[in-house]
């Protein structure tokens, strides 16, 4: 809250300082405690689902050596990549969204005020808008239609952070270790792995990947 006081105070180029300058439709200035809630929410998030994100496509790496062989040879291919690993096992698997109209979705009314759960992770796996959506694929064409972020006036704000950390991470970890591999003793064997998630309703992150590399020459 004190980092929001000093901004409204004397505000400056950033995004903290358009928060805490923001007002209401009316020109109302809202209390500071109420600018705290998405100002956390918008930091943080960045942070939390890139770390999600990351652990995926290093999942996927390990267990896939022709993808870091493609990597390494063309570096574009990273943005791609990323990109299926948001699809493939999304960080955020569910939103939630607030009816303002009675509506109905299929067979089901949905009465204006309700709350509405949309599970972004299942609709990235939905076969009728990707093909075979259980195989990791690089090449896909529909690539970007995925909705790991949401889409609209919802599209998550720490998205283009969160794609610009994991494109420099992965070019960094590119540059410094090589012949990644998935720890055999923490994790099983290719055909058998077993691994631990974050005991969450919300994200999907994992608890904890163990990997075995060469340090870069």
């Amino acid at each position: 809250m004190g980092y929001l006081a000093e901004r409204r105070r004397d505000p400056q180029n950033d995004i903290l300082s358009g928060l805490a300058t923001a007002t209401y439709p009316d020109g109302s200035t809202p209390d500071l405690i109420e600018v705290v809630r998405p100002a956390t929410f918008l930091f943080a998030a960045g942070q939390e689902t890139v770390t999600k994100l990351l652990s995926s496509a290093l999942r996927v790496l390990g267990d896939r050596p022709e993808y870091e062989k493609m990597l390494r040879e063309d570096r574009s291919l990273i943005k791609p990549f990323l990109e299926e690993s948001l699809r493939f096992d999304s960080p955020t698997k569910v939103d939630f969204r607030l009816a303002r109209t009675t509506t109905t979705i299929g067979d089901v009314e949905i009465k204006a005020g309700t709350i509405i759960m949309l599970c972004l992770a299942g609709a990235n796996r939905d076969p009728r808008k990707f093909d075979n959506p259980n195989k990791f694929r690089l090449g896909r064409k529909n690539l970007h239609d995925h909705v790991a972020f949401s889409r609209g006036l919802h599209t998550c704000a720490g998205a283009p952070l969160a794609r610009v950390e994991g494109r420099v991470t992965m070019n960094r970890l590119l540059d410094r270790i090589q012949d990644f591999q998935i720890s055999e003793v923490s994790h099983g064997s290719i055909h058998n792995r077993s691994y631990q998630y974050d005991p969450s309703f919300l994200l999907r992150g994992l608890s904890e990947l163990n990997i075995e590399f060469t340090p870069a020459p």
